[in-house]
């Protein structure tokens, strides 16, 4: 089969959607050790809600790949995709994105809609940085195009969403990692007009370009998009990923990559390992704990996506078709998204998972995950390839 057709295949039958080649690599640091749980790290869940019903729909089943961030005690949702009208294999069902905002309450532990908008487009699968009093929604995709935009999102009095395209890259772009740091928004690796990359974009709302390449060198390893990553004092961390051309059993990335924006410098940190073994956070997210400590949360399990991804890509005709019928067969603990809570501590540059898992299934899509202060909110996201939640969980740090 050639490449071409299998990413028209991946964005539906697997739900995630790469295109990519080698990249070179700097410095390597893999050292690693694994423990089984930490006593000092409690997350205590609960379910506080559902996503509301989109515009024009009587029914909520969630989505995947929304942009969200807080402004103050006000978590917003925006976008996002999933199929109403069906299943793709069996009901062909088409995906559909969203333009609706979603403004939600979250003083005093509660979860109450305030408000409610629209983007400017149909979209998901970006990125949201929080400038000042502001989200920047960072590019993203529909099904008839990927875009190059950066939309300003703001708060009005009454809670109700402002947007405003308040720039455009000098690319599309999709799926990969923003932050902005000493007034300057940077995108990292994701999908570049059309094709995964490993570049680093530090842009320029003036000349709307890239500027300064010196100070923005490439994401070390293979390119790679669908990845979770965070800036968090003075360095942002990109972790795993996909990558088609990475060869049988290893689609799915397990290294970790760090850049410190003051020295312009990438480092290899260890690889993501639970039980002695790569482990897979693709399509997850992310939040930070307390003593320079990042928890993993939700992803592809590596085994099972591995697998679906060379199937998809060498089986033909009736063997094809057979796989699909089994694949979508499977059940959620089969496909055994991650319910793991897995946590990098940077200190040490070791990885261990605390023995409890979250108390509900697990996610990627990709999910989403955002935080403010010591309550961690997962948002929606697939509990298995198609299939959606409404559901909104919050997990508080102890």
């Amino acid at each position: 089969m050639k490449l071409t057709n299998i990413f028209l295949l991946l964005p539906i039958f697997i739900c995630f959607s790469v295109n990519a080649h080698g990249a070179n690599r700097t410095d390597n640091n893999t050292q690693s050790s694994n423990y089984s749980s930490d006593e000092s790290v409690k997350i205590a869940w609960k379910k506080v809600g559902q996503l509301p019903v989109p515009e024009g729909f009587t029914e909520s089943i969630g989505v995947s790949g929304a942009y969200s961030a807080f402004l103050g005690d006000y978590l917003i949702v925006a976008g996002g995709a999933n199929f109403p009208t069906g299943h793709p294999f069996y009901e062909q069902g088409k995906k559909k994105f969203y333009s609706d905002v979603f403004v939600f309450n979250t003083a005093n532990q509660q979860f109450t809609l305030v408000a409610r908008g629209q983007l400017p487009m149909e979209a998901g699968h970006g990125a949201t940085v929080v400038v000042d009093n502001s989200l920047y929604l960072i590019g993203g995709k529909n099904n008839s195009q990927a875009f190059d935009s950066i939309i300003k999102l703001t708060l009005d009095a009454d809670k109700k969403p402002i947007t405003e395209v308040i720039g455009k890259l000098p690319f599309t772009w999709s799926s990969g990692g923003a932050a902005w740091q000493n007034d300057a928004l940077y995108v990292f690796a994701g999908k570049k007009n059309g094709r995964v990359s490993n570049q680093v974009c530090k842009y320029s709302f003036i000349s709307a370009t890239c500027v300064d390449s010196k100070s923005t060198p490439p994401v070390p390893g293979l390119d790679r998009a669908d990845f979770p990553a965070i800036k968090y004092k003075g360095y942002f961390y990109v972790f795993g990923g996909l990558n088609l051309a990475a060869g049988k059993d290893n689609y799915v990335l397990a290294d970790v990559h760090r850049f410190d924006f003051k020295r312009a410098q990438w480092q290899t940190l260890a690889p993501i390992t639970v039980d002695k073994k790569p482990f897979a956070v693709a399509g997850g997210g992310l939040a930070i704990l307390s003593n320079n400590q990042i928890v993993l949360l939700g992803g592809v399990n590596r085994q099972v996506f591995n697998n679906a991804i060379l199937q998809l890509t060498s089986l033909k005709g009736d063997a094809l078709t057979a796989f699909k019928q089994h694949y979508f067969s499977l059940s959620k603990e089969d496909i055994n998204f991650s319910r793991r809570q897995v946590i990098y501590d940077i200190n040490k540059n070791s990885w261990y998972a605390l023995v409890n898992k979250v108390p509900f299934i697990g996610g990627a899509g990709p999910l989403t995950v955002t935080q403010r202060g010591n309550d961690i909110f997962w948002i929606s996201g697939e509990i298995k390839p198609v299939i959606r939640t409404p559901n909104v969980y919050q997990g508080s740090l102890h």
